[in-house]
C-alpha cells in the first residue's frame, strides 16, 4: 500500500516507465515516505485522493530535483529557481494533508 507508486510518478512526468532503468519506484518511495510521516495512521491507510495528490506532488519535485542542473529549476533566460528539496517540498501540500495530518508531532 503507497500513497504514489513509480509508474504514476512516470505517468504525471509523461515518461517511459522502465523500472530496472529508473529511478521512478525509489523516488516514488521517498515521496510516500515523507508524506505518510506527517499523516495518521488512519489516513495513510485509507489513502485520501488529497493525500495521494500530495505524494504525487511531492514525488515529482523530488524527481526535478535531481535531473534539474544543480538541483533546481533553470528558467527560459537562465536564471536558477530556489533549491526544490526544502521544507517548502512539503508546506506547498498542506492544504491538501490539513484534514489528514498527525497533530501529534506539532508542539508550540
Amino acid at each position: 500500500m503507497a500513497l504514489v507508486t513509480g509508474e504514476e510518478l512516470a505517468t504525471a512526468l509523461d515518461l517511459d516507465y522502465d523500472p530496472p532503468e529508473e529511478p521512478y519506484d525509489q523516488v516514488a518511495a521517498a515521496a510516500d515516505d515523507i508524506v505518510a510521516s506527517l499523516l495518521t495512521d488512519g489516513a495513510y491507510e485509507l489513502e485520501p485522493p488529497a493525500c495521494k495528490e500530495a505524494a504525487l506532488s511531492v514525488a515529482v519535485e523530488i524527481y526535478q530535483a535531481r535531473t534539474a542542473a544543480g538541483g533546481q529549476a533553470v528558467a527560459t533566460d537562465f536564471s536558477p529557481g530556489p533549491y526544490r528539496l526544502s521544507v517548502w517540498m512539503t508546506r506547498r501540500v498542506m492544504a491538501l494533508l490539513g484534514p489528514y495530518m498527525d497533530v501529534k508531532g506539532m508542539i508550540g
